[in-house]
């Protein structure tokens, strides 16, 4: 028995699904480094617990794995990237690192939802970039596996993602026709920038849910407050002013969104201390709050609006580092810029 183990472990192909194996995944991702190719490994898992077909556990539908292995293949290759299975609910794409199209996990992900919804409803994917994030294969897979275990508490069929996404659909009522942030730019411009200052993924988890619910206190104020074209009263802004602390109450109504609610009631801070709720400036303000508050201006500034057209990218840049040190943390909009700047060279601005 032993020695059979060995042997499946150490063979190329996977007998079941066609696709290669870890020990050819360790070859390649040894292969890579000692040419120091740079490439992205991804990880994407089918989690029995949330969506996993009952055919695949047990095995009474024989043709399943052999039928995800070929939709995975067919899926990634194209693009330049290799497929491994890695255990039986675990799978690895090699590919390289191409932003002007989808990864092999996310082409692959959407690929499973021809065999099942139920698949692809229970899979979660992480990554990491060589050499970038990690030098080696092993620190490569370890930053993945990192990942993947935190993004697989939001699955859709989790109850925490149902909450997150009842909350949104509430949020997306309320904005109807209204100038709503545009919370897939949001969520990405804030990863990129989480990353450069050093957050945990952990923590870039709860920015990311942060910025997606960062304005649900909102919800306490009157339709005729937010429509109001003339200048608001003292009491209707004391409303706007009060709508974080209103925002963290409802959040901290789930316990697993209590980080969240956290950063949502500092995201209206400002960092010279003028901002609200509490009027906390500088570091006293939670990092991920500085990182949201960033993000959120200059998705703002470059989105069209009723009452004004989109600024350009590069006013949008000059106005974040004009405010940088009073509204902003320079640290955090130093950040973004060097992340925009790597996304759009032609649009963003370095600072000296």
């Amino acid at each position: 028995m032993r020695l059979g183990a060995a042997v499946a472990r150490n063979r190329e192909v996977d007998v079941e699904t066609g696709l290669r194996t870890r020990a050819y995944l360790f070859a390649d991702l040894a292969r890579l480094h000692s040419s120091a190719i740079p490439a992205r490994l991804e990880l994407l898992a089918l989690n029995a617990g949330d969506g996993l077909d009952d055919a695949l556990l047990t095995s009474a539908d024989a043709e399943l794995p052999r039928r995800i292995g070929d939709a995975l293949r067919e899926a990634t290759e194209p693009s330049g990237a290799r497929a491994y299975r890695i255990d039986s609910s675990l799978y690895a794409f090699l590919g390289p690192l191409d932003p002007s199209v989808l990864t092999p996990a996310a082409t692959a992900h959407g690929a499973l939802s021809a065999i099942s919804e139920r698949l692809a409803a229970g899979a979660v994917r992480g990554e990491a970039r060589i050499p970038d994030e990690a030098p080696a294969g092993p620190g490569a897979l370890s930053i993945a596996h990192e990942r993947l275990r935190a993004r697989s508490r939001w699955q859709r069929l989790s109850s925490e993602r149902q909450v997150r996404d009842v909350l949104l659909q509430i949020l997306s009522e309320r904005r109807a026709g209204s100038s709503a942030i545009a919370q897939p730019r949001v969520a990405a411009y804030a990863i990129g920038v989480g990353r450069r200052l050093g957050l945990s993924l952990g923590e870039l988890d709860d920015v990311v849910r942060a910025a997606e619910l960062q304005d649900i206190g909102m919800l306490s104020v009157p339709e005729s407050v937010l429509r109001k074209r003339s200048a608001l009263e003292p009491e209707e802004w004391a409303m706007i002013r009060r709508h974080p602390v209103v925002g963290e109450r409802i959040l901290s109504a789930a316990p697993a969104l209590e980080p969240v609610a956290r950063l949502v009631r500092s995201s209206y801070e400002r960092f010279d201390g003028t901002g609200y709720p509490d009027g906390i400036g500088g570091e006293q303000i939670p990092l991920g709050s500085r990182v949201i508050a960033v993000c959120v201006a200059y998705d703002a500034m470059t989105s069209a609006r009723p009452y004004r057209e989109a600024l350009p990218a590069a006013t949008a840049f000059e106005e974040l580092c004009r405010c940088a040190g009073r509204q902003f943390d320079p640290m955090v909009v130093a950040a973004f810029c060097a992340e925009m700047n790597q996304l759009d060279p032609e649009a963003a601005v370095s600072m000296a």
